[in-house]
């Protein structure tokens, strides 16, 4: 009776057992075997639905719930006997079902294919996961927040083109981040309402000929609705290909802040410092504290990058409805949803942590001229036309540069000579500490604007609009 069971569930069709070597080639246990908290709950739905509409016994419903409740528990233990050769999930759960109670776990597998019970356990895998990114996302944005709270006043040469360009604070640039992650927020949201119909009750891609109600099923699910074509759904891995363009984005804009981590805590800028718990050091060099989290985020956003690109190709490449290929489709998912996790884990520490070198970001205020476009906006004040304005100022630069001084340190009387309208109030105009108090339209890095960001950004984090 067991070596009749352990045959694969088409063997009235074959005359030769599988190759051994086909057998471990087409297997995927190894991967979904992750699924199977997922499986069992598809199951439970399925064959509570299946004893609603007369197809089972409500003995058989009984028995069955009992069997997947030991199964769960064996899962939970690390007990429960996997078997390669069933090839996945799905079959070694419906086998061990079968050795737990008997002829009644033939039963579970009534209308139903292996072709939507896996797209039904991904799509529920992949909705939690959104689920869980959104949370992290919102924490992260949570500690951004504070710092920005922590650093509004503190100011550091902002760039375009990596060149000096205009001061901003440090609480400015966490809030900039707080926007990037906005975004992926967003985006986790929609994907949420856009994928959230179960495939449940498609079969192999044309539903059955029994009483079945998957409506039923996605509502036991959570799903807000089912399939409206079962030839669509079985073929469907949009919200696989999604969720990872939206982890790309996300990945991306942690790249970013690698990058500039890395940037700004190298030896010669220096202007933040990690803390060394957040470091490794050289195997050779005895000095060294390198950023390997950060750098590794960077080199993970590629391999993300790359996943999304290998599941775009997989489903590019096929006719539709199911096909084998689509076995492949966990490799890529699996991967990238635990380097998402773990860097969207890492990330915060960071932020958290990190600590301004004052005296090296005071030193490079300095540099750059970075008030320049304030003095032109200035004479635009006195009635200079901008682009006058920007000559003026642009020559006043060039001397600087042949005399060694900063604007600040310009004569008023040298300052007229550039520009006559300027007046003793000029000298406010190039003091760094004015520059949070002369913005105050909505965005900008000026205090009161930031204070505005500030109070609207804890209202959304904590759930309040």
């Amino acid at each position: 009776m067991k070596d009749q069971k352990m045959k694969k569930p088409w063997v009235g069709r074959f005359k030769a057992d599988l190759d051994v070597t086909v057998q471990k080639f087409t297997r995927s246990l190894h991967l979904d075997r992750r699924l199977a908290s997922y499986d069992i709950q598809g199951s439970r739905a399925h064959v509570r639905m299946l004893s609603a509409r007369g197809i089972i016994t409500q003995q058989d419903e009984e028995s069955i719930l009992n069997g997947l409740q030991q199964i769960e528990q064996e899962i939970n233990s690390g007990e429960f006997p996997y078997r390669e050769e069933l090839e996945d999930i799905h079959m070694n759960v419906e086998f061990r079902l079968q050795e737990i109670i008997g002829e009644a776990g033939g039963r579970i597998h009534t209308g139903r294919s292996r072709n939507d019970q896996v797209a039904l356990d991904l799509k529920m895998f992949c909705l939690e996961t959104a689920m869980t990114w959104r949370s992290q996302v919102r924490e992260l944005q949570g500690i951004l927040l504070e710092r920005a709270q922590e650093l509004k006043n503190d100011l550091f040469p902002g760039w375009t083109h990596l060149q000096a360009a205009q001061p901003i604070s440090w609480g400015h640039y966490m809030l900039a981040f707080c926007e990037m992650l906005e975004r992926d927020c967003h985006r986790l949201t929609s994907y949420q309402q856009l994928h959230s119909y179960s495939p449940l009750g498609a079969g192999a891609l044309a539903g059955s000929t029994l009483p079945l109600e998957p409506e039923r099923t996605a509502q036991e699910l959570g799903f807000s609705s089912s399939f409206n074509n079962s030839y669509d759904v079985v073929g469907d891995r949009d919200f696989i290909l999604e969720l990872l363009q939206i982890a790309s984005q996300a990945m991306l804009h942690l790249s970013r802040f690698a990058e500039d981590f890395i940037y700004l805590s190298s030896t010669p800028v220096g202007w933040i410092e990690l803390p060394d718990f957040l470091c490794t050091g050289s195997s050779m060099m005895p000095q060294k504290k390198n950023p390997d989290l950060l750098e590794l985020t960077r080199g993970k956003t590629a391999s993300v990058l790359g996943h999304a690109s290998a599941i775009a190709s997989l489903i590019k490449g096929l006719p539709t409805s199911y096909h084998r290929d689509l076995q492949q489709d966990k490799e890529h998912l699996f991967s990238a949803v635990d380097m998402v996790a773990g860097t969207l884990e890492v990330i915060p520490l960071v932020v958290s942590d990190f600590k301004v070198n004052q005296k090296r970001v005071e030193k490079a205020l300095r540099q750059g001229f970075l008030m320049a476009t304030d003095l032109a906006e200035y004479l635009v004040t006195r009635e200079v036309p901008f682009r006058e304005a920007h000559q003026r100022v642009g020559k006043l630069v060039a001397y600087c540069l042949d005399e060694g001084l900063t604007l600040d340190q310009v004569p008023l009387e040298k300052l007229q000579e550039f520009a006559p309208e300027c007046g003793p109030e000029v000298s406010e105009v190039l003091r760094f500490e004015s520059f949070l108090k002369r913005r105050w339209h909505k965005g900008s890095p000026g205090l009161v604007s930031m204070e505005e960001q500030i109070a609207e950004w804890n209202k959304k984090i904590k759930g309040l609009e």
